[in-house]
């Protein structure tokens, strides 16, 4: 899958807190029709986190938060459809 196209297609879909775990908060949408799931991490290291706001009861989308993070879509049998890791 190209970019512009998970963007378009997954891109308003609302990702909601999971965890947190060496210094990524992970985000993950619920599982969709199709049995796809999207997942963003935030942060990455201890300066990003610093800076992070996160507020566990708000949602997030790719869309609005995807640029220069880590995210990825996996399929219902767990394989990485799509993956942008811009560390």
């Amino acid at each position: 899958m190209e970019d512009n196209e998970v963007f378009e297609k997954y891109g308003d879909i609302p990702l909601y807190f999971s965890h947190y775990y060496n210094f990524l908060f992970i985000f993950k949408s619920v599982l969709l029709e199709n049995g796809d799931q999207v997942f963003l991490q935030l942060g990455g290291n201890m300066e990003k986190v610093s800076a992070l706001v996160i507020d566990a009861s708000e949602t997030m989308t790719l869309n609005e938060n995807a640029d220069n993070e880590i995210a990825y879509i996996k399929n219902k049998n767990k394989e990485v459809l799509w993956k942008q890791d811009l560390e």
